[in-house]
């Protein structure tokens, strides 16, 4: 009996086992590989980008409290407009209350009046406080015209009476 030997069987084993192998330094090759890489990752994170988010993140946190400071303040500031509306418009109705009641006054009452509102208006004019005078205010305008036509009236009349004045005392000049 003659034993043949079947190298079909060897050649097939061998290259099961080198692909096995192959498959076996792949899976490790890959995995290694992945690591490293995973490593130099976290490496380059923990130097160059932890740092930065970090810092910003710091950024954002004072831009989030500048912005709650800032709305705080806007919040103020609307209360106090509210409060300056409401005190704008006291004034106005006692100040129509006022000029409803000079209205059958004698001119010499409105006169002195309104003298006395233009010295009021340039000391408050010089301090800072108001802008113009009164019936010259923009906001009284828009808000209030009748209550700023009536002023601006009486102060032209005024003017009127008191330029009438100056051109008669001009004219009655004393004889010698």
């Amino acid at each position: 009996m003659s034993y043949q030997y079947d190298y079909t069987a060897e050649a097939n084993g061998h290259v099961i086992g080198l692909r096995r192998g192959y498959e076996q330094g792949h899976a490790a090759g890959y995995v290694d590989g992945h690591n490293d890489t995973a490593a130099r990752w976290q490496k380059q994170i923990d130097e160059e980008w932890a740092p930065l988010v970090d810092r910003l993140t710091a950024e954002r946190d004072e831009a989030i409290r500048a912005r709650d400071e800032l709305l705080e303040q806007v919040r103020h500031a609307g209360q106090q407009t509210r409060k300056w509306h409401n005190a704008f418009y006291s004034v106005l109705c006692a100040l129509d209350s006022a000029l409803e009641v000079l209205q059958d006054a004698p001119q010499e009452m409105r006169t002195r009046m309104m003298l006395d509102l233009a010295k009021r208006a340039d000391y408050m004019h010089g301090k800072g406080w108001i802008d113009s005078m009164p019936q010259d205010n923009s906001v009284l305008r828009s808000r209030a015209r009748p209550t700023a036509d009536q002023l601006r009236g009486w102060w032209d009349q005024v003017l009127h009476h008191a330029k009438k004045a100056a051109e008669a005392d001009r004219t009655q000049s004393p004889s010698p």
